[in-house]
């Protein structure tokens, strides 16, 4: 019941009133190919490369979306983690107010290739929406293999909050499996709008996608609901 409110609260927020119904058969949706996606021996192939969610002799346009991780789209982090996202240090500056702002949240690890050919990607959006969305980069290893991070992007350079948590508090709180795994949460309430593998091919998180949730922030409906205080925070955890 909470997980439908939720779902109705965002609906007329973000689409209006008559859009309701749209929103929950889409989560509907999403939800049953979820169950129907090939599973993956994780154990086998920690690397995730992309192919490995192709249906055994399917073409690469027949793809089936798919989910390392539990869905908790339309939840709230306020539900997820009781509003609170633990670190144990921010290995860069930390993010300043995230009120008012879309804020997109990704688990990786240095030693995962295609985690570190979706950084540009982060970064990418960091820049291009720095005045409407934060980015949060959650790494489960530790700063010293960052400062060693091979690829284009290097630690030293990057724009978007870095964070180090080698508990991997936030993504064992989304029973992630697979990395990269990304989570896109609005202003409002602090709930997911998007979730998966950024770059996974035929269901990335492309920059039309982006835009269209951006642009939500320019619609009067979102503005007078916008809450004084971000719906969720980020906590420093150096035990």
């Amino acid at each position: 019941m909470k997980k439908n409110l939720t779902i109705l609260f965002i609906s007329a927020i973000l689409f209006g009133c008559s859009a309701s119904m749209s929103i929950a058969e889409d989560a509907k949706k999403d939800n049953d190919e979820n169950k129907s996606a090939q599973k993956i021996n994780l154990t086998k192939q920690p690397w995730l490369v992309e192919s490995a969610n192709l249906v055994d002799g399917a073409n690469k346009p027949e793809r089936q979306r798919m989910l390392w991780a539990n869905s908790v789209k339309y939840q709230t982090i306020k539900e997820i983690t009781n509003g609170t996202i633990e670190i144990e240090h921010w290995a860069n500056k930390p993010p300043k107010d995230l009120t008012g702002k879309f804020v997109l949240v990704e688990v990786w690890a240095t030693w995962c290739p295609s985690c570190r050919r979706n950084l540009p990607l982060l970064e990418y959006f960091q820049e291009r929406y720095k005045d409407e969305l934060v980015v949060i980069s959650i790494c489960e290893t530790d700063k010293k293999e960052l400062k060693k991070l091979e690829g284009k992007v290097k630690l030293k350079d990057m724009k978007c909050s870095v964070a180090v948590d080698t508990k991997r508090r936030f993504a064992n709180a989304l029973e992630v499996k697979g990395i990269p795994h990304a989570v896109l949460i609005e202003p409002v309430k602090g709930a997911v709008l998007w979730e998966g593998m950024p770059t996974q091919i035929n269901y990335e998180l492309s920059d039309e996608i982006m835009a269209k949730f951006i642009s939500f922030l320019k619609n009067p409906k979102i503005i007078e609901n916008l809450p004084k205080e971000a719906p969720f925070k980020f906590k420093e955890d150096k035990k």
